[in-house]
């Protein structure tokens, strides 16, 4: 079982918009049964909150459910349970370690650092284009796919 979680600032539109299109991505890929995916945010400002909705409604013009997705914070814990933390941007990895002090098994990358452009993955809360930050979402998860898929 390779368990993925990904990590963004609230964890209402980057962090669950990448567990659910990774999930959607291993279900048509028939390899779900190899995934646990989930997700969350390094702040706990949204922690209870439902996805963002137009994060939410970018999803459902692909027929990717997201529904009974609640916002939850990171914890020191979550490091022992994920093989890969999936951060949306430099600033996530850089709150990341400072809730678990260290990647001492080098589990924590940025998304889009397993695509052939790595960079961050802007947040749509300010940039509201949910257009451009499902394209590069889906770019990363299907690079991440290509990775695992090497191993």
């Amino acid at each position: 079982m390779i368990n993925v979680l990904f990590v963004c600032y609230g964890n209402i539109c980057r962090s669950p918009m990448g567990e659910f299109i990774l999930k959607d991505l291993v279900k048509k890929n028939k390899i779900e049964d190899k995934f646990k995916i989930e997700s969350a945010g390094t702040s706990d400002e949204e922690e209870g909150n439902s996805i963002y909705y137009l994060a939410k409604q970018k999803l459902q013009e692909h027929n990717i459910s997201c529904n009974g997705k609640i916002a939850k914070r990171l914890n020191k814990k979550d490091y022992e349970k994920y093989d890969y933390i999936l951060a949306m941007e430099q600033s996530n990895i850089i709150d990341i370690n400072r809730i678990f002090c260290k990647d001492l098994k080098g589990k924590v990358y940025r998304l889009l650092d397993f695509t052939k452009n790595p960079r961050d993955i802007e947040d749509p809360w300010y940039s509201r284009n949910f257009d451009k930050t499902y394209n590069e979402i889906l770019e990363g998860c299907t690079a991440f796919i290509e990775y695992i898929s090497k191993l």
